[in-house]
Parts: structure tokens; C-alpha cells; sequence
């Protein structure tokens, strides 16, 4: 379990946060005017390309060093405004956001923490600049969401020499990066395992070989590309923490990444109200104005209170980094798991209110939807997010119920959560119907228990603020909230209809595996465009 704390970017560890609010204020309002004069997100999208120039005027106005110390060339922003900023571009553009907080928190941050003093030296102001970007690969088609199952190796060569060799799949701006850092299961000199370990790798080092594209469903903007590790020599220049602490690297900057997922979230739900009011105040249906209509104050009243919960939480957790307390990993899964989660819903709510127009491309709202639906995948999917933090509260650690009982002062809440995660795993480990056996009833009650534990990580954090600044707004995200909270406490305890047609894995092959009778056995083998270059112009 990691505990991630924050070290506030400054050249003297004491951030002027009034400079870093202006700095941001100042940063917010370029990219506006820049958004609406400079930037075109369709032909982003259609051409699977940020122009040069976005990266270029990105860079020159600090976008892409938003946390880097100012000896470095940075802003060094508090975490509070480098995530204001990850929400205004996500309004902007999801797509071009992600790209921001793939460079500056898995690329940039990884680097800035944790490697080598002669490397960052060496690194930093190009990065913080914009001269040269940062990717992080850590996914392999053998393993996403467990990251410890990663069969790339680093083998000693001799003392503080490693040969690195796999495949890294899926890797945002990994053959645009200057610098991969890259993590492999290592290996001492007498072959044992070492743990696994991380390496930051310059891009041109021999060995390090660029795989095909991924052509993406949505942030088509960004390249995401397989890295191939054929035999690429690194020394201990190039390591990223201690050897063997490649997961503890690894997951600090990722749990850091789920907290910027929440705040692009932010942004683009702020986006997707937007958009439907502009529509919902024009459009005239049989019963008068759209915007009168009650599946239209009921969608948007929710989406409005999702926002406030997960506005909240993100900017409640920002201000305890800057101020140095240790936030716990569930913290984190909570954002990841509740911001995409209604990002994607309001994602697809926007488009059913517009109707045929939503499903016109130059609408905005498609690509919306695209961006979007990645968020609920990477960084770790809901599900397997739920089952883990689920998991975690059988026997919540001390240090989890001191975080809420007294940074988030909500001791009445863990005590009605902690009661009502134990309904819930005495209900599934007593009766298991309809599931086969215990481990699988106890990993749906694991499930559910995520869901609640992440309500009630929204409920505290808004509580907590209405408590110092009472306004309607909070009030009735807290009513929205605490609804969703014990709707998931009874949907825990009483099944759902997502359980009732359940069926076991052999009762669902047979029946799928039946539909080859009406529909065949699909496999389109017809060749499409020839990308190879003649053999005769080969070397």
C-alpha cells in the first residue's frame, strides 16, 4: 500500500503560493484566448497529430513545467494550481490535457523525484521548457492493471550495467518522448531477481526501438505506440530511484496521475453542462422550452452535484499535498473511480440530449464521448480499482481511518461506513447466491464495497467543506451524495438486477458460443491499404 506525500516543488521547499496562484490565474487566461484562436480540437482529432506549434507554444509559456523547480525553468506551481490548469485544458480539450499530465506527471515528475542528480541536470530544462518531452512505459500486453506481472528484464552486464529487453505496448508519446522512462524486472549478476526497477532511457539509445501505432478510439491527438527494449545498455546514471523500487516509483507518480484524471474530469463535465445548456435554452420540443423539461433538470441537477462532489474532493486533497500531509493511496482510487465514472455518464447524457445532433461529428460531443471513455481505463479500470479498495476495507488500515477521522474530521462517518462495509462482506460470505463459491461472492462484495468507500470519501470531503464555508451548492451535493451512498449500501444488500440473469462461465460460453448458428463465425481477411516499402528499396 503506498502513501503518497507531497514535496512542494520550490527551489527553498517553501512554495509562495500567492505567486502560484497568480502565476496559474495568468497561465489559465492564455490558454483561453490561445483556445479560441489557436487551437482546431476536430482537426486534432482527424489528423491523429498535435500540431508542433501547440507543443512548441505550450512549452514556451511553462504549460509543460507547470510543477518543475524554477532553477530547471519551471513555475513551480502548488499541486492546487497545476490542477486548475489540468481542468482548464480538459474544458479546452481532453485530449490536449492528457498530453499534459502524461508529460508533466508520469514523464516530468517521475524524473524530477527520483532520478539521478547528473540526469536531471542533464534533462530537466529541456523538459520543463518543451524542448523534448516525457513518456512513461510501464504497460505490457501481459500486463495492465497488474503492473508486477511485467516480463521485460534488465540483466547485469557488469557493476552498474544492465542490458534491458521486452515490449511496452500502448505508450502515450512514447515515439515523440525525448526521454522513456522505462521499468523491467531486474537482475543481478548471478541471475537472481533483483525487483523490479526503473530506468529513464534517452531517446536514440541504442536498442530502443519503436513499435506500430495504436489507432485509438478517442485521444487520437496523441501518439500511443508499442516501445521495443532490444538490448538497450543502461548504467546507474539512468535509474529512477533505488534498484528494486521500481513500484514504489511507478506508483507515486501514477496515484499522482489518478489525482490529475479527476481534474480533467472536472473540466470536461464543466464543458458537457455547458454544452447542454447552450442547447437545452435553444431548443423548442412538443412540451415548450427543452430546458423545462424534467429529464432535462433532472440530468443536468445531477451532473451539477457530481461536480461540486468531485470538484471537491480533488481540490480538498491539493490543498493537504501542499501542506504536506500524507494522502492515502484510497484517496486516490476514490477520484479515479468517481470522476471518469461520471464524466461518462455526462459524457453520453450531453449526447442524448442533443439527439441527432449529438451524433453529428462537428458537434463536439462525439469526441467528448471518445476522449472521455479512456478515463475509466487506464491508470487502472473501476472495476479492478473497486475490488482492491473494497478489499482494503475488510481491515482498513489505521493509518486510512486517521486520514478521515481527523484530516478529514469525519469520525461519525468511518464509524456508519466501517459498520456498513461489514454488512456488506457478512452478506457475501454468508449466502452466495447466485454466485459458485465464496471467492467469487466475496469479490462482488469487495466491488460493491469500493463503490461505497468512494462515496464516502466524497461525502467526508464535503462535509468537511461545508462545515468551514457553508453554501446551497455544497448542501445539495451532499444531499446527491449521501443518496448515492445508501443506495449503494442497499444495492450491496440486496442484490441488483445485474445479478439476477447471472449465469456461470460455462453456462455462458455454451449459450454465447450458440450464436455462431445465427450470425456465423466473423473474420474480415480482405487486405486493406500497403503500407510496406518495396524490397528493392530496403537496405
Amino acid at each position: 500500500m503506498v502513501t503518497l506525500q507531497s514535496s512542494p516543488a520550490s527551489d527553498d521547499t517553501s512554495i509562495n503560493s500567492q505567486m502560484s496562484q497568480q502565476k496559474a490565474n495568468d497561465l489559465i487566461s492564455w490558454v483561453r484566448t490561445y483556445a479560441n484562436k489557436r487551437i482546431n480540437s476536430r482537426l486534432i482529432d482527424e489528423r491523429r497529430c498535435i500540431p508542433p506549434y501547440i507543443i512548441l507554444d505550450f512549452g514556451n509559456q511553462g504549460l509543460l513545467g507547470m510543477q518543475v523547480q524554477k532553477k530547471y525553468g519551471g513555475l513551480a506551481l502548488t499541486n492546487v494550481d497545476s490542477l486548475r490548469v489540468v481542468e482548464q485544458l480538459a474544458g479546452i480539450d481532453i485530449a490536449l490535457a492528457t498530453f499534459v499530465v502524461i508529460n508533466s506527471f508520469l514523464g516530468i515528475r517521475t524524473i524530477e523525484r527520483y532520478a539521478t542528480d547528473t540526469f536531471r541536470e542533464e534533462i530537466l530544462s529541456n523538459l520543463a521548457t518543451g524542448r523534448e518531452l516525457a513518456a512513461f512505459a510501464l504497460t505490457e500486453p501481459g500486463a495492465g492493471s497488474n503492473p508486477r506481472a511485467i516480463s521485460a528484464t534488465g540483466i547485469m552486464q557488469q557493476q552498474g550495467q544492465w542490458l534491458l529487453q521486452g515490449q511496452k505496448s500502448w505508450i502515450g508519446l512514447g515515439s515523440w518522448a525525448g526521454v522513456v522512462n522505462v521499468f523491467v524486472q531486474l537482475y543481478d549478476e548471478q541471475n537472481k531477481p533483483a525487483g523490479i526497477t526503473g530506468f529513464a532511457v534517452r531517446q536514440l539509445t541504442p536498442g530502443l526501438n519503436h513499435g506500430l501505432e495504436a489507432l485509438t478510439m478517442g485521444m487520437r491527438g496523441i501518439v500511443q505506440n508499442a516501445v521495443h527494449l532490444e538490448d538497450v545498455l543502461v548504467n546507474e546514471t539512468n535509474l529512477l530511484g533505488q534498484i528494486g523500487s521500481g513500484m514504489t516509483v511507478a506508483q507515486d507518480v501514477m496515484l499522482y496521475t489518478r489525482l490529475a484524471i479527476a481534474a480533467k474530469s472536472v473540466g470536461a463535465m464543466k464543458r458537457c453542462a455547458q454544452l447542454m445548456l447552450k442547447y437545452a435554452t435553444g431548443r423548442d420540443i412538443g412540451t415548450g422550452k427543452l430546458m423545462d423539461n424534467p429529464v432535462t433538470l433532472v440530468r443536468m441537477s445531477n451532473l451539477t452535484a457530481a461536480i461540486t462532489a468531485v470538484e471537491t474532493l480533488v481540490y480538498g486533497l491539493a490543498e493537504l499535498l501542499d501542506r504536506g500531509v500524507s494522502v492515502p493511496t484510497e484517496a486516490y482510487i476514490a477520484c479515479k473511480t468517481s470522476g471518469p465514472e461520471f464524466l461518462g455518464q455526462a459524457a453520453d447524457d450531453l449526447i442524448q440530449l442533443l439527439g441527432g445532433r449529438g451524433y453529428i461529428e462537428t458537434n463536439i460531443a462525439p469526441q467528448i464521448l471518445r476522449d472521455a471513455r479512456i478515463f475509466r481505463i487506464f491508470e487502472g479500470p473501476t472495476e479492478t480499482l473497486n475490488m482492491f479498495f473494497g478489499s482494503s476495507l475488510v481491515r482498513p488500515r489505521k493509518e486510512l481511518e486517521r486520514f478521515f477521522c481527523e484530516q478529514l474530521a469525519a469520525v461519525d462517518l468511518w464509524n456508519d461506513l466501517t459498520n456498513k462495509l461489514q454488512e456488506i462482506y457478512e452478506r457475501w460470505s454468508v449466502s452466495v447466491e447466485p454466485f459458485a463459491n465464496k471467492s467469487s461472492a466475496r469479490s462482488w462484495a469487495f466491488t460493491l464495497m469500493g463503490e461505497l468507500g468512494t462515496y464516502g470519501f466524497l461525502l467526508a470531503m464535503l462535509q468537511g467543506k461545508y462545515n468551514v464555508s457553508p453554501s446551497p451548492e455544497l448542501a445539495r451535493a451532499i444531499t446527491w451524495t449521501q443518496a448515492q451512498f445508501d443506495f449503494t449500501f442497499s444495492k450491496a444488500l440486496k442484490g441488483s438486477p445485474v445479478t439476477s440473469a447471472y449465469q456461470n462461465a460455462d453456462e455462458n460460453q455454451a449459450l454465447i458460443s450458440s450464436y455462431t448458428e445465427s450470425i456465423g463465425e466473423l473474420e474480415q481477411t480482405l487486405p486493406g491499404e500497403d503500407y510496406a516499402l518495396d524490397y528493392l528499396l530496403k537496405q
